[in-house]
């Protein structure tokens, strides 16, 4: 690992939060903003559900770990993106709880040079513990020295 990451700090959680019981409106708004036709996703009733991107509106408290490398944590970084991978759909009046772990750090050399990119992992479960979605965000640094 670059850096020298102590690998007992992946995987370990160092967020927890809990948010606000999501509203029908929010749900409405959220799909309308982006151009949603679907009814599922813009009509009020026992049907609606969340837009399937709508988990990207929810964050921690923190972004990284107090564990990351000073080196890492006191530079800029570039969003460098995001993999999804959805469970139960959202529904009105669920409270979304999030969980954030260090999921990995790696190093790669481009045209550019190196770069080393931090996976932040959110899991994201509902009132009954049901996963809605995993987002691993994707940080990228340029020019750091291994």
């Amino acid at each position: 690992m670059p850096l020298d990451i102590d690998p007992s700090i992946l995987g370990r959680e160092f967020d927890r939060a809990e948010h606000e019981p999501v509203t029908a409106d929010a749900l409405i708004s959220f799909a309308i903003a982006l151009g949603e036709t679907y009814p599922c996703y813009i009509q009020a009733g026992p049907e609606l559900i969340a837009h399937p991107t709508y988990c990207v509106r929810f964050k921690g408290r923190k972004f990284f770990p107090d564990t990351l490398p000073e080196t890492l944590r006191f530079q800029m970084s570039f969003d460098a993106g995001k993999d999804i991978a959805l469970g139960v759909p959202i529904r009105p009046g669920d409270v979304i709880t999030i969980v954030s772990t260090l999921h990995e750090v790696y190093e790669k050399t481009g045209r550019t040079g190196s770069m080393v990119f931090v996976v932040v992992r959110f899991t994201m479960t509902n009132q009954r513990r049901e996963t809605v979605a995993v987002v691993d965000n994707r940080f990228m640094y340029k020019g750091l020295q291994a």
